[in-house]
């Protein structure tokens, strides 16, 4: 009995650790530099690491600061002006998430139900064991004072055993989160490698911790900062430093589906966002909005 515990744990150890790494030959492209169409108006958005759509509210955009910034969210409108109570100083602006803790918040996403997620998973060094995603209510963009978050959901990753991981396996960083077909799904930033592993969500707790499940991994040949689908979960636009990607297909195998990518330069690129299912929106660390319609990336699968 022994040795056949031993083997299963040896087969599950192979499945979750062996998967094949999904890969895409890229042609020579020039490299598009972006040019911002708007930057931010309040001089508080100084570090914008997300951006989100709303779905609740017309010409509506949000977006925030990375760790250590206050428990806030900015509302923009597309041209980069906030939205704000006439009361509000330059360093109060935005709305609160009350009793939520803005460590290494790093990616926004939207359901179809109302609510909004902080993902508060950034973890450069593989060391945190306190990885969450805020859910709350969407806002309206006047709001005054504090919301509340609706549900904290604490997750961890199975396959990492110990903390921080090793230089040869620091892949538990999280930049980007986005929903789909009713379910959180979950983009890794590497440290060690090239790839990209997608997770999901299959539960999502308060009263304890949830397992994120492995779907597949991919070689984006960078460092994932965002990503989000479109309304009916069928693309998914990746954001690295150096390029977007926007894949197609069936929920959970969009990397074995229609691959377009484009190479790009506009500084410090960490949110994106679908503005309509054929125009894009990317916002950098220097406060400024680009635009990119998808026609401009070359299909490479």
């Amino acid at each position: 009995m022994k040795n056949y515990v031993i083997l299963f744990i040896m087969l599950f150890i192979c499945v979750v650790y062996c998967q094949d790494v999904i890969t895409v030959e890229l042609p020579a492209a020039d490299t598009l530099k972006l040019e911002s169409f708007a930057t931010f108006n309040f001089a508080e958005i100084n570090e914008s690491s997300a951006i989100v759509k709303s779905r609740q509210w017309d010409d509506v955009y949000w977006t925030l600061n990375d760790s250590g910034d206050k428990n806030r969210i900015f509302p923009f409108n597309r041209n980069g002006e906030m939205y704000r109570a006439q009361w509000y100083s330059e360093d109060q602006g935005g709305v609160y998430i009350g009793d939520a803790v803005n460590i290494d918040w790093e990616s926004m996403t939207a359901d179809d139900e109302g609510n909004l997620y902080i993902g508060a998973c950034g973890n450069n060094l593989s060391v945190r064991r306190d990885l969450c995603i805020y859910k709350f209510k969407d806002p309206h963009p006047l709001a005054t004072g504090t919301t509340r978050y609706l549900q904290k959901i604490n997750f961890y990753y199975p396959e990492q055993s110990s903390y921080p991981a090793p230089e040869d396996d620091s892949n538990y960083d999280c930049e980007a989160i986005f929903w789909a077909e009713g379910r959180l799904f979950l983009l890794t930033k590497h440290r060690s490698d090239t790839n990209t592993c997608l997770y999901t969500l299959n539960s999502m707790y308060s009263e304890r911790e949830n397992p994120a499940t492995l779907l597949s991994t991919f070689d984006i040949q960078g460092a994932v900062t965002d990503a989000e689908c479109n309304d009916d979960g069928t693309r998914l636009a990746v954001l690295t430093y150096s390029a977007v990607w926007v894949f197609e297909g069936e929920t959970e195998y969009w990397f074995e589906g229609s691959v377009k990518w484009l190479p790009i330069s506009g500084k410090q690129c960490e949110g994106i966002c679908w503005d309509d299912d054929e125009t894009l929106i990317i916002t950098n660390e220097q406060m400024e909005l680009f635009e990119l319609k998808t026609s401009e990336l070359i299909q490479v699968r």
